[in-house]
């Protein structure tokens, strides 16, 4: 076994993992940090981990996703909500061909569900004209703003 020496000592490889497969699992759980456990993404995950037509399981979907992200990023730090959100719009509309208008309103209502009321503009073509902004509070449940947002 190879590890880190400094803190966190994290293991680099092993005799049955490689150095390139742990950092693309490591990548992997970063970004489900971002999109799945985040709370930002709750109904928009659900798109992401549907099966494709080949029958892929969860966590094959979310590695797509994952490797893809990678080649467009080159990181998993510092990427900001509104440019994760409009990468998993370009994925799950082009790659995984969801239908924009779809996708669109759920990238908003989760958008949303975090108490943001700024439309991104890559959103707007595929959003209609009149819709309205729900003015339900993120915590309206009593909740926690962070624990209201994973609340679909």
């Amino acid at each position: 076994m190879i590890y880190n020496p400094q803190p966190p000592y994290e293991i680099l490889q092993n005799r049955l993992v490689n150095f390139e497969k742990m950092q693309e699992l490591r990548r992997f759980a970063r970004y489900w940090d971002l999109v799945g456990n985040s709370g930002n993404f709750i109904e928009t995950t659900s798109l992401l981990l549907r099966r494709d037509e080949a029958g892929g399981s969860p966590f094959a979907e979310f590695m797509a996703w994952s490797r893809w992200l990678h080649r467009q990023v080159g990181r998993t730090d510092s990427i900001a909500l509104v440019r994760l959100m409009e990468l998993l719009f370009r994925y799950l509309s082009d790659e995984r061909k969801v239908d924009p208008h779809t996708l669109a309103a759920a990238l908003w209502r989760d958008y949303q569900r975090g108490g943001r009321h700024d439309k991104p503009s890559f959103l707007r073509d595929f959003l209609p004209e009149n819709l309205r902004v729900d003015p339900t509070p993120h915590n309206a449940r009593g909740l926690p703003k962070r624990q209201a947002r994973h609340v679909a």
